[in-house]
This record gives C-alpha cells, structure tokens and sequence, in this order.
C-alpha cells in the first residue's frame, strides 16, 4: 500500500490506536472494580470478579462498551467516574504527527469507534484533537458494534466512502477482520495499544509500532 496515491480516505479506531489504551484498561480492570468493591463493600477481589463476570456476559456487543448499561448493571456512575481518573488518558506517542501528515496530504480522516459520546467527549477534550476528524462516528449512532459488518455498511453510505481506497488501522485484530468482510481493502493493526502491556502480534495483519512505519513499505 502506498498512503499517498492508494488510499483516499484514513479511518482511525480511537482506543489502542490513537490514545494509549492504558487509560480505558485501568479504569475497566482496576478503577471500576475498586469503586464497585467500595458502594458493595466487598473485598476488591470479590468484587473484581463479579464486575468481571457481568463484562463477560456482552463481550464484544454495544452493551460492552455502553456507559448507560454499565450505570445501570453495576450501580456506579459511569458518566462522572471516567473523570477521576482523566489524568490517565493520553494520546500514543506519534498521533499528533500522524494526524498532521494525513493533513498534509489532504486525506478524509474518519474517526470509527465504539466508544460511548460520554468518553469520546472527554477524550477529546483532553487530547484536544476533534478538528483532525472529517466526522467522529460512534457505533452507539447505528445501535451496532464495530464488531459487525452491519456497523461498516452503515458508515459507508452514510459518510460516501470507497472502501477499495480506505486504510483501517484499529487496536483489534477481530474488527479488522470484520472490516475486511466489509471490504475495506488496506488494514493494519497497533502492535502495543497499551504503553505499559506487552505487545501484541496478529495472525492476518501487519502490526505497526508507529504510525511513520506506514511510510517504510
């Protein structure tokens, strides 16, 4: 794939790919779990587990990354929660570089996420990068996952995108392949979407470490 004469339009996963991934996995695994073990008072552990077991329950579904169902599944405030810990969110190392070359190559920049409006707003807020974006699509806006190929014919017609001449890069290696039922003809994956977990290989797609390595074909 060449970027600059292949590929018209970029679209970009938010979590693992652009922001480092350490944030949403803190506050899932470790934040969540502990508030949840102080409004039930059971030990961290105990509560850990159960908040664990309800997240296992609609892995991969809208449920899964809805703050309303969270709110509403586990007692706690989602909503004002992620904000106790904002210090956390950060964006990967080389984003803003990526995201100023695309520019320059005058690329329709798309954001794809499954993230709910509540911590796309604050994300974005933080990180201050909304104007990059042509539009930021959130799979709550279709009542569909990422993870289904319904989500990507929906982002098709509605933003007039030619998936031929697309590059997808997302944290996930199973929405990348759903992407590619979809038609999406260039993929790529994050090797480390979280800066203080190991890397990752995938079985189908090249991983990059940094955006430049696109350049490096």
């Amino acid at each position: 794939m060449h970027l600059a004469s292949e590929v018209d339009t970029v679209l970009l996963d938010m979590d693992g790919t652009l922001l480092d991934l350490h944030y949403d996995n803190h506050f899932w695994q470790e934040y969540v779990p502990s508030q949840y073990a102080h409004q039930s008072d059971l030990p961290f552990m105990e509560a850990k587990h159960h908040v664990f077991t309800q997240y296992s329950k609609v892995t991969g579904s809208l449920n899964w990354y809805c703050y309303d169902y969270w709110s509403a599944t586990l007692g706690l405030d989602i909503h004002q929660l992620q904000h106790q810990t904002k210090h956390k969110i950060q964006l990967r190392s080389d984003t803003l570089w990526f995201l100023e070359y695309l520019k320059r190559l005058n690329k329709r920049v798309i954001l794809l996420t499954n993230a709910h409006r509540s911590g796309i707003d604050l994300k974005m807020q933080v990180c201050g990068i909304s104007a990059y974006f042509e539009a930021i699509v959130s799979s709550h806006d279709y009542r569909v996952a990422k993870e289904n190929v319904k989500f990507w014919q929906q982002v098709a017609k509605l933003h007039s995108i030619d998936f031929k001449r697309s590059l997808f890069i997302d944290d996930s290696e199973k929405i990348l392949l759903v992407a590619q039922q979809a038609g999406v003809a260039h993929l790529c994956g994050i090797k480390k979407p979280d800066s203080e977990k190991p890397e990752q290989e995938m079985q189908f797609f090249r991983t990059i470490k940094l955006f430049s390595d696109l350049l490096t074909e």
